[in-house]
């Protein structure tokens, strides 16, 4: 298809030629400004259709079409159809600097929505081209317009600019989370030292956590890794779970072996009872490697939710590296979950593959815990179980199996001698 045939099926207004030109156009790049300009006249189309390969297209088009599409792409910017200015922005932010000479007018927009929007845009690209426009805009009469401001100067990193916004900082209230944020990202030993003191001095619990979080930007040792958990202990409890969440990403690096606080253990124990992912990450981390009975029941909590990754864990910090008492504390918790089916298949296929490695202790107590239980369990699951044992512990698990039928009620001695016969145990 050539150009011609190109702007023809475009100004057809035929669906379907439309269609198959938009298609051409993003897999073979065919483009001039007149067809860059009919494409992005079909941002706005009423057919769906045409609208999403307009959108693919120009978030797709050459370099070198880029500025010549970002003119006819920008005006969006200032719909008054969020939508519209949704798409706008979402292509834009594929085209770096070379869109800035078609929005630096909205930037001076009368509308302070119009504003707020460009500058967000332009916060995001995070190009230090014209950074001085983006530092004027601290002083806009808009707050929001101020707040975006600020954001964007902490993605652009101009560090001359950090005196400029700790006088922010004190100017507002709204303004000092924004501000913390934006000095982590810029970095220098004056942001630092700002941050470090609004965390030893602020009073307010939010406005302390906003600090942490921007000095997660920072290299930090562990000493004050350990100063900041000091504080989370004495922090309110209902952002506990959130101050926790920062303070463990912030010293995932230092905090490998040190001996946790029991008060850290008991955050750690009510946050993975959160629904956010990332804090229940933190408190398995907070929970160290090494688990106790009194850990269990939060454990369950969140094996039950059947996050692979958290799972894969949790199970091998208790087969590796908790005792065998609280091993067995959880096995027998688990048999009387709802779902236990589905987590003993994970809890079986994880002691299949570590089973070699795995302490001799806990292969027995293993072994036992699982005939102790085995009128809870599924037939099928108890029979996998047991046919593993006696192909890798034939004769441990035989002597384990004498030893149950000694001390088994009636209705379990049937069941144990079943096993027995099936896997000729006797």
């Amino acid at each position: 298809m050539d150009l011609n045939q190109i702007k023809h099926n475009l100004k057809s207004g035929d669906e379907f030629l439309i269609k198959d030109a938009l298609y051409y156009l993003f897999d073979n790049k065919t483009y001039d400004e007149e067809i860059v300009q009919q494409v992005a006249g079909f941002l706005t189309a009423k057919n769906r259709g045409i609208q999403s390969l307009a959108i693919d297209c120009l978030k797709n088009v050459p370099e070198e079409f880029k500025i010549a599409a970002s003119r006819y792409i920008a005006p969006l910017v200032a719909s008054d159809n969020i939508e519209h200015r949704n798409i706008a922005s979402d292509i834009l932010l594929n085209y770096n600097d070379l869109c800035y000479d078609s929005l630096k007018p909205y930037l001076n927009h009368p509308s302070a929505d119009v504003r707020q929007f460009a500058l967000d845009i332009w916060g995001n690209i995070g190009s230090k081209k014209d950074w001085e426009i983006v530092f004027s805009m601290l002083n806009d009469e808009n707050k929001n317009v101020v707040i975006s401001a600020i954001m964007a100067l902490g993605n652009i990193k101009v560090e001359s600019v950090v005196d400029d916004l700790i006088s922010k900082f004190k100017e507002d209230d709204e303004y000092k989370p924004f501000v913390l944020n934006s000095l982590g990202k810029i970095g220098g030993e004056t942001a630092r030292k700002f941050i470090v003191d609004v965390i030893n001095n602020e009073t307010d619990s939010l406005l302390q956590l906003a600090a942490i979080d921007a000095l997660s930007y920072f290299d930090v040792d562990q000493y004050f890794v350990e100063y900041l958990l000091a504080k989370l202990i004495q922090s309110p409890k209902r952002i506990q779970p959130y101050f926790l969440k920062t303070i463990c990403n912030l010293g995932k690096k230092y905090c490998k072996t040190f001996q946790r606080p029991l008060e850290l253990k008991e955050i750690a124990r009510e946050a993975l009872k959160e629904e956010d992912p990332e804090i229940r990450k933190a408190a398995i981390f907070a929970l160290g490697n090494s688990y106790e009975v009194l850990d269990v029941d939060s454990l369950i909590i969140e094996v039950c939710r059947f996050e692979p990754e958290n799972i894969e864990i949790i199970f091998q910090n208790l087969v590796h590296n908790s005792s065998t008492e609280v091993l067995t504390d959880f096995i027998e918790k688990i048999t009387f979950q709802k779902d236990n089916g589905e987590i003993f298949a994970s809890l079986m296929d994880f002691f299949f593959r570590e089973w070699d490695s795995m302490d001799q202790q806990k292969r027995i107590a293993l072994m036992t815990t699982v005939l102790s239980l085995a009128d809870e369990l599924p037939d099928s699951l108890l029979n996998d179980f047991c046919d593993w044992f006696a192909y890798k512990e034939r004769d441990t698990f035989q002597t384990i199996l004498q030893n149950a039928l000694k001390t088994s009620n009636q209705t379990t001695r049937g069941l144990l001698e079943e096993l027995g016969s099936r896997f000729e145990l006797f």
